[in-house]
């Protein structure tokens, strides 16, 4: 489950991290008695659930009732990645002296929680290791062993935090480290943290995502409302199909699977090879040739997937049901990604057999590992250009 910015706040409030003043409002009215509250100036700021508001116009600084109103109404009218924006948080302007980034996600490399920071705050994090490696620095966590705030101060210190500014930041980062475990997250982040013009140490943005399979006994979580308990529009068309899918950020590699492990196995081994997933789909027990071609389409129009690998087993399902269902598509869509199957099971020949009419890249008797290496090497053939692809 991800978490609204404000939602993430309440969460951080309570953990013991500072939060701008600020709530989140759903008309015009509210938001100028919270503005009044806290004095302008204040920033407006949209409230979705994917990201990439900030660059989208989805948040606004204002100085007055009247700004303000404007504000409200243009962001309550823009869609920012397919999601309606319906909540707006109204929160005290900072006088921003540093920004900073502190953040946690899952590694899946190591199956450990891995820890990051960085002097070259508000940024992605991806920007940061690619233009900015000596300012990130990173530890796996032992979720065993208790985070000590020595070890924030000693992580902290790298990125030239010193005196008041460090102590507070080292606070904060211990924090965000129970928080990242006592509410089963699997990512936790504040980018930016910010330092203002007083020296206080505050958490400007928030952005938390729990795990599903968690939120029963997450009583921080209960009261939080959704219009539908999914946020991605691709996944909610998924579950209307009957399929298990979840979008994943900033990934080129499309995934279908025969099973959750063999999903796992198979991202992991995308990783390893340095592709990243866009997605992770399970085909369950049950897939016909129809359920087959509505994942396949699903996938396709997962955003930035410029390859899909179908790594399937037919132990119930039916080899030749699923490569029917994945020629079924190619032929409709004549999709421009890189497409490679990986297919054993039942019916296994009368399925190669189909997929080899449609020249469609198959690894029959060979490994995952195998697979993914040659659907990089298809990848690797397509260039991008302003007209599509190319060969």
């Amino acid at each position: 489950m991800k978490l609204y910015e404000f939602e993430g706040k309440q969460i951080f409030s309570q953990a013991g991290i500072p939060v701008p003043s600020g709530a989140a409002v759903r008309t015009p009215e509210a938001a100028v008695e919270t503005a009044r509250k806290i004095g302008f100036p204040v920033v407006v700021k949209s409230q979705v659930l994917r990201g990439g508001r900030g660059k989208a116009g989805g948040i606004k600084f204002v100085a007055d009732e009247r700004e303000l109103v404007r504000a409200f109404a243009d962001l309550q009218s823009l869609k920012l990645s397919g999601e309606l924006v319906e909540i707006i948080l109204i929160e005290e302007k900072l006088d921003v002296a540093r920004e900073f980034y502190l953040g946690i996600t899952l590694d899946p490399r190591e199956s450990l929680p891995l820890l990051m920071v960085s002097a070259q705050g508000g940024m992605d994090i991806e920007q940061v290791a690619r233009d900015y490696p000596q300012r990130l620095f990173k530890t796996h966590l032992d979720p065993l062993a208790a985070y000590r705030l020595h070890q924030a101060l000693d992580l902290l210190l790298k990125t030239g935090l010193q005196g008041r500014q460090l102590v507070q930041a080292a606070k904060i980062l211990h924090n965000l480290v129970r928080c990242y475990f006592e509410h089963n997250a699997l990512t936790a982040e504040i980018n930016p943290l910010v330092i203002d013009a007083s020296g206080n140490v505050v958490a400007a943005d928030s952005k938390i995502e729990i795990d599903d399979s968690a939120l029963f006994k997450i009583k921080a979580v209960q009261g939080f409302e959704r219009k539908t308990d999914i946020s991605d529009p691709l996944e909610a068309e998924a579950k209307s199909l009957g399929i298990s899918y979840v979008g994943m950020d900033k990934g080129n590699i499309g995934l279908i699977a025969g099973g959750a492990g063999l999903g796992m196995a198979s991202m992991d081994m995308i990783w390893a090879h340095g592709g990243a997933p866009a997605n992770f789909l399970d085909l369950g027990g049950d897939a016909t040739m129809e359920k087959t071609a509505n994942a396949l389409r699903v996938v396709l129009k997962t955003s930035g997937v410029k390859g899909v690998f179908i790594n399937l087993f037919g132990g119930i399902n039916n080899c030749e049901q699923m490569a029917r269902g994945v020629v079924r598509v190619i032929n409709e869509l004549q999709p421009t990604q890189a497409i490679v199957v990986k297919m054993r099971g039942h019916s296994q020949d009368e399925g190669w057999a189909i997929l080899e009419s449609e020249n469609i890249p198959i690894i029959k008797f060979g490994t995952t590992e195998e697979a993914v290496i040659l659907l990089l090497e298809q990848m690797n053939k397509k260039r991008v250009t302003d007209h599509g692809y190319i060969s």
